[in-house]
């Protein structure tokens, strides 16, 4: 049960393959992309603010793999928006053992389902991801990361983004990562328009890769467009999660 001091809010709505979604939607291997927007009072999100991040009150996507979710990016993080503000979203760290607490969700569990933790480890010849939940967080089992079943569910969490550069002649010259469509991909920033960002990669880059967040305008060059931009960082790295606000103040 919740203490009454715990802070709690409803924001943001989730998506499976374009329809919002309740804690109780099932998510089938046929069901392509979750995603997050906006608040849609009808089908919000309840969360709980524990140690600077909002945890989900409950278990989405029930029948989501963590094999799933590692490809749409929600296993270490990765970048929304909602109500105009920039969160990773990302799971929860749960350990690899079961007498080890939840480092995220010390105090907050969903009762009838597991959740799908980070961690995961080979077992045989098995690739296998840790979940918790159910009863308890010390609940512990280990899972098929590409098994699905209507008891393991994506209990996200989201950590606040540090404000994104502005764009301007002053930036010029920066290398910047970009995050759109599900996709991530950094180069020097050399030119811009009202309507794309001009990165340059150096080396050929493949475009059909990028799901619409980018065009090839030269050898090795790509024409971002602003807006299908979710989240713009100034790192050198699009394979990893950008820096969150807790981060950066550790």
């Amino acid at each position: 049960m919740i203490d009454s001091n715990t802070k709690q809010k409803h924001f943001g709505s989730m998506y499976i393959n374009g329809r919002r979604a309740a804690p109780n939607t099932h998510y089938s291997p046929n069901d392509g992309q979750i995603a997050f927007g906006d608040t849609v009072a009808d089908r919000s999100i309840l969360w709980i603010l524990v140690n600077d991040m909002w945890i989900a009150g409950a278990v989405y996507a029930p029948g989501v793999t963590w094999a799933d979710l590692n490809r749409e990016g929600f296993i270490l993080g990765q970048p929304i928006c909602i109500d105009g503000k920039p969160y990773l979203c990302r799971s929860l760290k749960v350990g690899v053992h079961g007498y080890e607490p939840c480092s995220d969700d010390e105090l907050w569990h969903w009762r009838g389902r597991y959740f799908i933790g980070q961690e995961h480890i080979r077992q045989g010849k098995e690739e296998k991801c840790v979940i918790r939940g159910l009863v308890s967080p010390r609940d512990f089992n280990k899972y098929n990361v590409c098994n699905t079943n209507i008891c393991i569910g994506f209990r996200p969490v989201l950590e606040e983004l540090l404000t994104e550069p502005t764009i301007s002649d002053e930036l010029l010259g920066s290398t910047l990562t970009v995050y759109g469509n599900g996709q991530a991909l950094g180069g020097l920033f050399v030119d811009y328009t009202d309507y794309d960002l001009i990165l340059a990669s150096g080396f050929d880059v493949d475009c059909p890769a990028f799901k619409g967040l980018a065009h090839k305008c030269g050898s090795t060059r790509l024409a971002v467009n602003r807006m299908a931009i979710t989240y713009l960082s100034t790192t050198d790295n699009p394979h990893h999660p950008p820096v969150t606000k807790a981060q950066e103040r550790s």
